[in-house]
């Protein structure tokens, strides 16, 4: 004998059938693209690259230029200290090449608190670096929950989740020296679980050879390595306060002022700097110290009773 459903229940696997797209619609919605992240140069001294697409640029001082794509080289008695649209800082030192393969962030919170040296990023950021050689210091801000930043070399990927680290890759290897925070180093694809460095250790990833696994060692830090980590993430550190980011409404293309050396607003056009769809773009406010009060001093011999 058939049966056919009541009218109770052809309304409900009606609607059903209605709210379906709707609601998978909203499952598959993608986060919303923020506007392209930027670099900021607080400070530089030597000869230095920066490179993003097919331009070159000279590294000038309280410049600013679109982070994705691009890639930093100094040369030798040169460094640079920079700082993310996230509020991170990083110090690149003397004959060291920087690659900054992915930095993407969502659009900032609009009641989040830009303040000199934030402790928090303005929004959830994912950022992919590779360092080919050379030496870098980062101190990051207090990198918020969805976020991620790992840092490769020829030997290694270091996943950062905060703090003050410093990491060198050389032909022999790679040495990460945490000083605050909190990290995971892997030597390659097959080693899932990693190594988590604890404040106050150096992990070393020695170059692969003939196909041998990798053993990570890790020990305290060198007495003697100390000062000179210090000194790396101080002005990675320093940096930080030299700015802070804010969104404002993207000009229009024809009024973009594009000096033809100069980084400074970045090359919205350029596909390398990864062009936005939206009509928002960051751009860094160089922090300014208060001036001083004026003191006034008056000589003892004209005070009254003198």
């Amino acid at each position: 004998m058939k049966t056919f459903p009541t009218r109770s229940s052809c309304s409900l696997l009606l609607c059903a059938l209605l709210c379906a797209p709707f609601a998978h619609a909203q499952r598959q919605a993608p986060a919303l693209k923020g506007p392209t992240s930027k670099l900021y140069l607080a400070e530089t001294k030597g000869p230095t690259e920066i490179m993003n697409g097919d331009k070159i640029y000279r590294a000038r001082q309280a410049t600013a230029f679109d982070a994705p794509g691009t890639v930093i080289v100094t040369k030798e008695e040169a460094h640079n200290a920079l700082v993310y649209s996230n509020g991170t800082g990083l110090f690149v030192d003397q004959l060291t090449r920087v690659e900054i393969s992915r930095f993407q962030q969502e659009p900032f919170k609009p009641d989040y608190l830009q303040q000199l040296a934030s402790r928090y990023e303005p929004s959830v950021s994912q950022s992919n670096v590779n360092l080919p050689y050379g030496v870098i210091g980062i101190c990051t801000s207090q990198l918020i929950s969805g976020s991620s930043m790992l840092y490769s070399t020829p030997h290694a990927t270091v996943n950062i989740r905060g703090g003050k680290v410093v990491i060198e890759s050389t032909p022999e290897g790679t040495t990460v020296d945490l000083l605050e925070g909190d990290l995971t180093v892997r030597s390659g694809d097959k080693d899932v679980g990693g190594q988590i460095l604890r404040p106050g250790e150096r992990a070393f990833i020695p170059a692969s050879s003939g196909g041998q696994p990798v053993v990570i060692t890790v020990q305290p830090i060198p007495r003697e390595a100390m000062p000179i980590d210090d000194r790396r993430v101080e002005m990675a550190c320093n940096a930080r306060k030299s700015v802070t980011f804010d969104i404002i409404a993207r000009r229009a293309e024809e009024g973009l002022d594009r000096p033809g050396d100069d980084p400074a607003g970045g090359d919205s056009g350029d596909e390398a700097a990864g062009a936005q769809a939206d009509n928002q773009e960051i751009v860094a406010n160089p922090t300014v110290p208060g001036n001083p009060p004026n003191q006034i001093v008056v000589s003892p011999d004209r005070l009254p009773g003198t």
